[in-house]
């Protein structure tokens, strides 16, 4: 059984679990669709029970979770300001009645007769379709449905009904170039969708299905799939479809589409279609070869790179997966990697001879380019670069460098120019008028739809005694002013990880001067202003520079090193970064703050300083601002009030280990924060152990104010729709069983809000006269139309975005036993991202949101063993006998690799940061 019966929580018959190795167990034959529950993972491992394994021997027959969250409150302002906003949402009507989703099931009757029933599964898309379209001449009712290709097919009209049960087998022949033989199509009836329950759905409707349920997921799933299928009226490349019309000219190898994206949403009272844009590589280079120096290079000949080793590493990860041909084969081939050897020293395939004489020999082609590397592709040829000619419109799915910088640019609109895009996908889409929408009775607004939002008023702030001014609404300017409470500085260290020659000493002086007369501005002192500086000497490691430079400044001050300011190359990687925290919170327990040398330079903005100094104020114990008016402090304060935020990051590297990150307030003003990091198993998303952190946390806000929280306000980040009610129901189990440990009878009242940055929701101000205005002030909140018709929630944009489109952060809110007023909540939730101390401005979300964010990413750090990043490794590789890897250049140093884990376990900090803020 899995989980063991000890972990679960007490409703075991709400939730539906996936265990981790659910792909590799096999499909019970006797499973129908009666013996499975109705959550959407079980529906859709039913619907694709070849392909994929099953879960559901560990999942009896559950019913949909008839657990209710807070519901969806009216709109309503409630005396804030109102505003108009344009958004990326067109109005769908549907006039099908019903939905009929049809499992499509195509084999080769050719196949060995020992051959599995998944090997006899066609899987090619191209040949499904053409057996599709013969069995479609053979019973022409087919021609009402929409066929994905693949495996399932839509329609509104109910064709079971008269067949002979609920499915129909077709016997076709068919004979291609690639294929050839009997094949045989079955069709059955999968699932059918009630319009109406959409409609109850969409109207709040009292008996209407939650947001989580497996029918609301599969409906959507299927609305989604049909809209997919109808976007193709643009150019379709490796799935995706884009718009030539619209392309962008790169000096890099490849020019950037347009690629568009339509995601069908169940909203308040109505259906919606979400457009979005995202700008897409596409290469227009006719080799390999070529299109590797351009990525380099972007156009300036003195960037061309003539070393293949080097190329090789700076291009492999954006040449990866590029469909190419060569000589000698017939089909295109994707590429998977790159040797570090140059094609002149590469071996010929028979392990004998030159590449060179090879292709001389066999194809009677030169390689001109006898440095540069070779492809390997999919099949383990190696060819040279010069040599793979790059078919039409292949797209690029990883960049990186100034190639990355540049596309980033380029696809950052302004708000007015953003919709105007969006504008014209949508009509494209509409005025194509496609076959898939009209079958089903689907049909799109043309116009993006304008919204009603509210404007919520922003709190006071105040450093001490002094109320700080508030410009335009979300940001402000301390840098002459005294923090809410600075802290001293007296024992500290500059250690320099670069050379003399990119920041000289001299440098490095005029720099901590500046820096020192900033501090003290603000309040923070500074009791030593001459600290040491010391280079590190390239024979010791990162551990045994940063534990000499420690003690210098122990000795200089005579007291332990507060502090330690590390001064990193203008170019450095994230290992060299990485590698300092590790050692610092893991060995030597002291806080450092790392700076790259350019910034040292004269010139460097005037607020770069003042941010300097908020980060080591807030490492050393030090807050920046706080609530001052009666409203907002009142907001927290009305009961003692602990606020906690949770996330959990994956990682590839070091050992694909998940990790996850619990944060929680210890003053009643929520300004200063402990936190807590766990490795649990690879993509989990739920704290199972949430019990063991919330009573730390606890004892933390205890110790730190002499009261008891009367209130939890919990903050997750991270959770989906189909991991909501797990990770709902695991949580907040535990977070009650915690304290009811803590103290027999204790039992606060908590409040779980989700909070989602990935969405795909954009709105701006509407503008005057119907013209499209610019990204919305700090505190629009908008609780209308394309939020969540059965659950309280809304979206916010707590920030004013300087570049590009301001993307507002939506949030669920799963549980409440404060029965906040929905106005209150908002309000809270606003006023906690003027609390991010490290920055001058709001934060995207509430700061404990973004404390958790980074304590999870840095948690792997503190397991204590060296890792390098997957961009600044290369890869160990032998072929033909030639081995290229690391083995060549003689490291000295070890080399660790975190282990797998089915179990979780509490990661600890070095004592001397414990219950501080060091993840800032």
């Amino acid at each position: 059984m899995w989980p063991p019966e000890s972990s679960l929580p007490k409703k075991t018959n709400m939730i539906c679990y996936i265990p981790p190795n659910y792909h590799n167990v096999g499909f019970p034959k006797e499973l129908t669709n009666e013996n499975l529950c109705k959550c959407f993972w079980c529906y859709q491992i039913f619907a694709n029970y070849e392909r994929y394994s099953i879960h559901a021997q560990e999942c009896s027959k559950r019913p949909d979770s008839t657990a209710r969250y807070p519901p969806q409150p009216e709109e309503t302002t409630d005396g804030a300001a109102g505003a108009t906003v344009l958004s990326n949402y067109s109005r769908v009507d549907i006039q099908a009645k019903h939905i009929y989703v049809y499992r499509i099931e195509i084999s080769n009757l050719d196949a060995a007769p020992t051959s599995t029933s998944q090997e006899k599964e066609v899987a090619e898309s191209d040949l499904r379709q053409a057996v599709f379209a013969k069995a479609l001449a053979a019973d022409p009712k087919l021609a009402s449905l929409v066929y994905d290709e693949m495996y399932f097919a839509y329609g509104r009209k109910n064709l079971h009904k008269h067949w002979d049960g609920s499915s129909k087998t077709f016997r076709v022949s068919h004979t291609t170039d690639r294929f050839g033989g009997e094949f045989q199509m079955r069709i059955g009836h999968q699932r059918t969708y009630d319009m109406d329950i959409l409609d109850k759905y969409c109207r709040g409707a009292k008996d209407a299905p939650m947001a989580n349920s497996g029918y609301v997921q599969g409906m959507m799933f299927a609305l989604d799939s049909v809209v997919r299928l109808a976007a193709r009226v643009f150019t379709p490349i490796d799935r995706w479809q884009v718009d030539p019309q619209k392309k962008i000219p790169t000096p890099f190898g490849f020019d950037i589409w347009w690629r568009y994206r339509y995601t069908m949403r169940a909203g308040r009272q109505a259906t919606y279609l979400c457009v979005s844009a995202t700008g897409t590589p596409i290469a227009n280079q006719p080799t390999l070869l070529h299109l590797a120096q351009a990525l380099v290079s972007g156009g300036n000949a003195k960037r061309v790179e003539d070393d293949g080793s080097k190329l090789a590493k700076k291009t492999e990860l954006s040449l990866v997966n590029i469909a190419v041909a060569a000589p000698g084969m017939a089909d295109m081939r994707r590429v998977k990697g790159l040797t570090r050897t140059a094609s002149k020293d590469t071996k010929g395939p028979d392990g004998h001879g030159s590449l060179e004489s090879h292709y001389r020999e066999t194809y009677g082609l030169e390689i001109a380019s006898g440095w540069a590397p070779c492809a390997i592709l999919e099949d383990d040829t190696v060819v040279p670069l010069e040599h793979c000619q790059i078919t039409q419109h292949q797209g690029i799915t990883k960049l990186s460098g100034r190639a990355e910088e540049h596309i980033k640019q380029k696809t950052l609109l302004e708000p007015a120019a953003r919709m105007k895009l969006l504008q014209h996908a949508l009509t494209a889409l509409v005025s194509a008028k496609p076959a898939e929408l009209t079958k089903l009775g689907i049909s799109i607004g043309p116009k993006l739809e304008t919204l009603r939002a509210e404007i919520l008023p922003p709190p006071s702030l105040s450093t001490g005694k002094t109320k700080v001014a508030i410009e335009h609404r979300d940001n402000w300017d301390l840098s002459a002013s005294r923090l809410q409470a600075p802290r001293q500085l007296v024992s500290w260290a500059v250690v320099m990880f670069t050379s003399k020659v990119d920041a000289p000493e001299p440098q490095i002086r005029a720099f901590l001067g500046q820096l020192v007369d900033r501090a003290q501005q603000m309040g923070l002192e500074v009791g030593n202003t001459q600290p040491v500086i010391h280079y590190g000497e390239t024979r010791h490691s990162t551990a045994k520079t940063l534990e000499v430079a420690g003690q210098k400044a122990a000795t200089q001050a005579g007291t332990p090193a507060q502090l330690l300011l590390c001064v990193l190359p203008s170019k450095s990687n994230r290992s060299a970064y990485n590698e300092i925290k590790r050692v610092a919170l893991t060995q030597l327990g002291v806080h450092t703050q790392c700076i790259r040398a350019n910034n040292t330079r004269g010139g460097r903005p005037a607020m770069l300083d003042a941010m300097v100094v908020l980060k080591i104020n807030t490492k050393l114990g030090g807050t920046t601002v706080a609530l001052a008016d009666k409203r907002g402090s009142e907001r927290l304060r009305s009961a003692v009030t602990m606020v906690i935020s949770a996330d959990v990051s994956h990682t590839t590297v070091a050992g694909n280990m998940s990790v996850a990150a619990v944060v929680s307030s210890t003053d009643s003003e929520a300004t200063r924060y402990q936190g807590t990091v766990m490795q649990h198993p690879h993509r989990l998303e739920y704290i199972e152990n949430m019990d063991v952190v919330i009573r730390q946390s606890l004892r933390a806000f205890y110790a730190s104010t002499g009261k008891k929280p009367e209130r939890i306000l919990y903050y997750r980040d991270g959770v989906n729709d189909s991991q909501m009610e797990s990770v709902m129901r695991i949580e907040l189990d535990a977070l009650y069983r915690g304290c009811g440990l803590i103290e027999k009878g204790y039992r606060p009242k908590i409040t779980l809000v989700l909070a989602r940055k990935r969405h795909n929701t954009r709105f701006i101000e509407a503008g005057s006269d119907g013209k499209v205005g610019d990204n919305c002030v700090a505190g629009t909140t908008l609780q209308a139309a394309v939020t969540s018709p059965s659950i309280f929630s809304f979206y916010m944009a707590s920030h004013r975005s300087i570049y590009g489109v301001t993307r507002s952060t939506y949030y669920l809110v799963m549980h409440d036993d404060n029965k906040f007023e929905p106005q209150v909540l908002r309000q809270i939730t606003f006023d906690l991202s003027y609390l991010y101390p490290i920055i001058m401005r709001t934060a995207a979300m509430p700061a404990p949101l973004y404390y958790a964010h980074r304590l999870s990413s840095k948690g792997r750090l503190q397991l204590n063993q060296e890792f390098r990043d997957k961009n600044d490794a290369e890869k160990s590789r032998e072929h033909d006998g030639v081995v290229e890897s690391d083995k060549k250049k003689k490291s000295k140093k070890k080399k660790y690799k975190a282990q797998e884990t089915s179990e979780y376990h509490l990661v600890p900090v070095h004592a001397n940061l414990a219950g501080s803020m060091y993840f800032t």
